[in-house]
């Protein structure tokens, strides 16, 4: 039997060829369009996008869904019969009930599966950082890590990933209560971007850092902060964004000429997460090797 399963979210935003690599397992989160429920990776991105200026205009925007426990309940049965623990690593509690889900159906099956050891565990992030925390853990375990061993790593990741978004309106993170402490930003009526942090450092919440009237001064910003941290590190990095390819492209190429990159990921922003942050946002995240 193999040893540890890994599981995580579409909120991820993961690849398919990374998760079928690695050995992934995805739950899906829900959009909910004309009361109909879909699993967001099921959506069609584009025409998704193209509708959202509509949705907007008519205030009509679709809501969203976390996993219910009895998705976990399924998935947490599946796996059970080929590995020796789970470990589900979710994006961060103050951002939706995944997380609480998982744990009501790790109470759920607690007798059933009781050989199944399984751990629930916040990235205290979302998207790239998310992704690249669950990356590191599916590879350990892949490479044959024990359940101690993975999470162990995985909680030492979790403070390592830094999440920076960067924002041209923020009405639809206000719109959703998902705005934390940069509420007085989005009632603003100052013209810029929002560049918030989200992570650990954070405790998992928006949190304002600076606001840049240009895209020059936007970049400086973002990247400066980068290089604070991180002297000489190799960077891992993951670019995400909702329909806007050409700027995180843009993101990509300042990374890779001014830092050491091991590897860069570009990734669109699903349905679930557009519907709160709004087309144009673009989220750049990383961490540094020691």
């Amino acid at each position: 039997m193999n040893k540890v399963a890994i599981m995580t979210d579409t909120v991820n935003y993961m690849s398919e060829e990374i998760a079928d690599k690695y050995n992934i397992t995805i739950i899906p989160t829900y959009v909910i369009i004309n009361g109909e429920s879909h699993p967001e990776n099921q959506l069609d991105l584009v025409k998704f996008y193209e509708n959202m200026p509509k949705w907007k205009e008519e205030d009509k925007l679709p809501t969203t869904s976390s996993p219910s426990p009895d998705d976990f309940v399924r998935a947490y049965r599946k796996l059970s019969k080929d590995y020796e623990s789970i470990v589900y690593i979710g994006y961060s509690k103050h951002l939706g009930m995944t997380v609480q889900s998982a744990l009501l159906a790790k109470k759920l099956v607690k007798d059933e599966l009781a050989k199944t050891k399984i751990e629930v565990l916040d990235s205290m992030s979302w998207g790239g950082a998310q992704m690249m925390i669950t990356l590191e853990i599916a590879r350990a375990a892949n490479a044959g890590s024990d359940r101690k061993e993975v999470l162990k790593l995985a909680n030492d990741m979790i403070t390592k990933v830094n999440l920076i978004i960067l924002s041209d309106n923020l009405y639809y993170l206000a719109k959703g209560g998902r705005i934390h402490k940069a509420r007085p930003w989005a009632d603003s009526k100052i013209s810029n971007t929002a560049i918030l942090k989200l992570d650990a450092s954070t405790e998992g919440k928006h949190t304002p850092i600076a606001r840049c009237r240009t895209k020059g001064e936007t970049l400086d910003t973002l990247f400066n902060l980068v290089r604070s941290q991180h002297v000489g590190s190799r960077l891992h990095v993951a670019i995400n964004h909702a329909d806007a390819l050409a700027e995180a492209e843009q993101l990509k190429e300042k990374a890779l000429s001014q830092f050491q990159c091991e590897e860069v990921f570009i990734s669109n922003i699903g349905p679930l997460v557009t519907i709160h942050t709004g087309l144009g946002t673009r989220v750049f995240s990383w961490w540094g090797e020691d």
